[in-house]
Order: structure tokens, then sequence, then C-alpha cells
């Protein structure tokens, strides 16, 4: 009986196990001749077919090469030609491009017939550009434009101006396809940065363990400018400001930078061409007063090498709007930096009348002194005492002070070449003496930026009248 079963079940199923069987060798022949379909385009010699290659390049991906070192066919991952050592133009033959490798990604149907050559995608491996920030624009418009898919990994861009490098962004990653498409991430300044656009009209950018975010909404297309607005915040720190750039210039307008400790707006226009120039007007809008004692001159003293490259001028302005207002009502700062030589000039109006100031410095000498020449006029001198709790007797009238010397700006030292007083001149060396002993030891002893303090300039005060 179970016999019986046995032959019945094999009858059965015996057509099955052939066909079964009969499979796996048509799996293996399928195998050998996808193997050997895929294989023998590696034996090809590509440098017959390397115009074919060149103008899919121009036409697809508007990137021209120069030179190479080889070609040749790669089966894995996919079929794909790779292009080695390649030196190449891109965006109209504008921007020069290095390459030590590009993957084209063909299409099976391409692997015997390159007459209409049409690749899935390009990988761009390790890549330099050295680019002239004028010419930053043809870049982007470049990336924006790619129809095809196109993979840019470990790419190193350095901005430049007239040679001189600017800015070098590294180990940059893009795609333009896929679920990565429109990000790219890298290095600035040593740090690590993500980023990614939507919609080709808006860039969130992240630098990594930083505290650093920018939200950048582009406003319409333009070929001869960029424009938009952004947002970035720094820590606990806000800054939104429009801006347009050209291949010549930055124009920055309506901005609002705002923390804790300092509220202001800003306007400012920063060109790069033909040469390095900026001019900024700051207004503050609100401020802590310890903020001004935070400033390290040592600090901004050790970047004077590049105080020799810039050539800006500010303007600073703050009306106090205060309810109960300081000492200070107004103030107005106005500073030209020219390749190191700093020229300055300031104005407060304070209570009971203004102080003057003006003068120069060679900011990139080893030990620099800032010559100065400063006014101050009074109309009413108890006025102003009072603001100090000053409660000696003196009497409503006006006064005065002329004053004329040089600073040590790093050491703290102060030199005055003549003190007038009203009509007293305080020319001897006694009484100059005197004076430089007084300021020093009361208004400089913690530094420069620290002598706005309410206490010492009252200290002072009671030293001298």
């Amino acid at each position: 009986m179970i016999i019986k079963t046995y032959k019945s079940i094999h009858n059965k199923y015996l057509n099955f196990f052939k066909f079964f069987f009969f499979l796996r060798y048509v799996f293996v022949i399928f195998l050998i001749s996808i193997i050997f379909f895929l294989s023998i385009p590696k034996f090809f010699d590509y440098k017959k077919k390397y115009e074919i290659v060149k103008n899919h390049l121009i036409k697809s991906y508007d990137l021209e090469i120069i030179e190479y070192s080889e070609i040749e066919f790669n089966i894995f991952p996919m079929p794909n030609l790779s292009i080695k050592n390649v030196n190449s133009k891109i965006a109209d033959k504008i921007i020069d491009l290095k390459t030590a490798n590009i993957n084209i990604f063909l299409n099976p149907r391409n692997l015997y017939n390159y007459k209409n050559l049409d690749s899935k995608r390009i990988i761009l491996e390790t890549s330099e550009i050295s680019l002239d920030i004028k010419k930053i624009n043809e870049l982007i418009n470049y990336v924006k434009k790619l129809k095809k898919e196109i993979s840019i990994q470990n790419l190193d861009l350095t901005l430049t101006r007239e040679k001189d490098s600017l800015l070098k962004i590294q180990n940059t990653n893009f795609y333009n396809y896929g679920y990565k498409k429109d990000h790219f991430s890298g290095r600035i300044f040593g740090k690590f940065f993500k980023a990614s656009f939507e919609n080709n009209h808006f860039l969130n950018f992240k630098l990594l363990k930083t505290g650093i975010e920018a939200n950048i909404k582009f406003n319409k297309k333009n070929s001869s400018f960029i424009q938009g607005v952004s947002k970035i915040k720094i820590l606990n720190s806000l800054f939104k400001f429009d801006f347009k750039l050209n291949d010549s210039e930055l124009i920055i307008s309506n901005s609002n930078f705002r923390n804790q400790d300092l509220s202001i707006s800003l306007d400012s226009n920063i060109a790069y061409s033909p040469f390095f120039n900026s001019s900024s007007t700051i207004n503050i809008i609100n401020f802590d007063k310890d903020l001004i004692g935070k400033i390290k001159l040592e600090k901004i003293y050790s970047y004077r090498e590049i105080f020799k490259k810039l050539n800006s001028k500010i303007n600073i302005n703050y009306d106090n709007k205060k309810l109960f207002k300081d000492i200070i009502d107004n103030y107005n700062f106005s500073l030209d930096l020219t390749y190191g030589r700093l020229f300055f000039s300031n104005k407060f109006i304070i209570t009971g009348g203004e102080i003057e100031c003006s003068g120069d410095s060679i900011i990139i000498d080893q030990y620099p002194r800032l010559n100065f020449s400063c006014k101050l006029e009074l109309e009413n001198k108890k006025r102003l005492l009072r603001k100090f709790y000053i409660n000696q007797k003196i009497e409503n009238d006006s006064l005065n002070l002329i004053s004329e010397g040089s600073l040590n700006i790093i050491n703290n030292r102060i030199n005055f070449k003549t003190i007038k007083v009203d009509n007293k001149n305080y020319t001897n060396e006694e009484d100059l003496e005197y004076f430089k002993i007084k300021f020093e030891e009361i208004l400089l002893d913690e530094g420069l930026l620290r002598i706005f303090n309410k206490d010492k300039i009252k200290n002072f005060l009671l030293e001298i009248i």
C-alpha cells in the first residue's frame, strides 16, 4: 500500500521536478549570458569612442573634457565608464574643474551601441575648483540648471579674489537626485556642515556642533544677480537681512541683529571687484553697557595681517531714546580703515554739552599708537556732575577743554602733548605727567574699552576738578 502511494506521488510530481531541474540549467545559461554581456565591453578600446563620450558630457552636463589620462569600462557596482585624472571646463567653459575620476553610468542598450549615448547619471569623485568670487553666480546657476542626474563627491572649492584665497569649502558632497536630492555637505572653517535646497528658492544651512543655522529665501531668478532674504541664528543671536549679490558686490539692507546684549540695524555694501572695499552704517537700538568691556582688543589685534587687506568705512550711530536717559544722549562714530591705516572721528552729545574726538593710527605696527585730538564743551558743568552724584559747590558756568596726545592701544599707556582748559594751557611736564598718571591709574587700569565705566569717570573727575 505504501509503495503504491509513493509511486502515485512520484508520478504526479515527476513532471514538476523535471521542469524545476530544467529551470536550473536555464538560470545558469542566463547567468553566463549576463556575465558575457557585461564582460565583453571590458575589452573594447574606448579611446576610439572618446569623442562620442566627450560630446555627450558637453550636451547633457555642460562639461567639456580638456585632457585625461585613461578611460576604462567597469562592471560594478553598475556598468559604467571611468575617466581618470580629468581637467575640464563647466558652465559654458567659464569654470575650471579638476577631477580624479568621472564615472558615467550607462544604460544597458548603450553597452554596445554608443551612437546615441544616454547615461543614467555621472559621479564626480575627488574634485577641485578654484573660483574667483565674482563667478560664484555662474557656479550656482550651473548646478540649478542641470537636468541630468549628477553626484559630486569630495569636492574642494576655493573662492579667490585676484588669485588670493578668501574661503575654502572642503569635502563637499552634492546630489540632484534620489532621497538626497538637492542636499549637500562638507567642511567650512574646519567644521562640518549640512545644507539643502527646497524648490530652488529656499536654502537651509547648519554648521554642526556650533549653534549656527541659516535660512535663505531666494527671490525671482535674475541672470545678473542673486537676491533674497536671509535669517541667521548664532547661538542666542538672530540676524535677519535682505541681500543682493552680483559679480562685483554684496549689498545688505533692511537688517536687524539682536541678542540679550545688543540690538542693531545694519546697511552695508561690500565690493570685491576690481578691489575689495566696504561701507557700512550701523544704528544701535539698544545695548548692554557691559558689552563694550567684554571686547578684547588684544584678540582683534592678533588679526592685524588681515587689516592690511581691508579697505573699509564704518559709521555707527546711537540715539538714546530711553525715558530716563543716562549720560550719553547721542553718539556718532566714523571709522576709515585703509590697508592698515585707521582714521576715526566721534561725537558724544552728553548731559550739559558734547565731546568730539578724532585721530589716526597705524594698527598693523607691533605696538600701535592712537594719535588723538579731543574737545569737551560744556554749557553747564553742574548739570553733568549731578549725573555722577558729585555734590561739590560748582558754578553753573561753561567749560571748554582741549587735549592732544597719543595712546598705546595694547599697553594702555597715554602721553599728553597739550591740555587746554578754557584759556589756561597746561604744557609743562609736571602738569602733563599728573594728568597722565591719573588717567592711567583710574581710567586705563582695566584697558581702553573700560574707560566708559561710570564709576571710573566719576573718580577721575573728582581727582581733577
